[in-house]
């Protein structure tokens, strides 16, 4: 299950963490500017985590152009 906390941002803006833990799969973060969209990505990632088809994208999201 996933939770959410509500954080402070850049220039005093609010955004929303979404965080996942389940069991044999690697700890989830990402952050939102909305609830709703945090919500709807800790959806998606649950759904595939159930039908076993979750991948990590956590290191491509962190790979830059230059990177590349």
């Amino acid at each position: 299950m996933a939770t959410f906390r509500k954080r402070p941002g850049p220039r005093g803006a609010t955004v929303w963490q979404a965080q996942i833990i389940r069991r044999g799969h690697e700890r989830q973060y990402k952050t939102f500017d909305t609830k709703a969209t945090a919500e709807a990505w800790a959806r998606q990632i649950e759904g595939e985590m159930d039908r076993g088809v979750f991948v990590s994208r956590a290191e491509a999201e962190a790979t830059t152009l230059r990177e590349a």
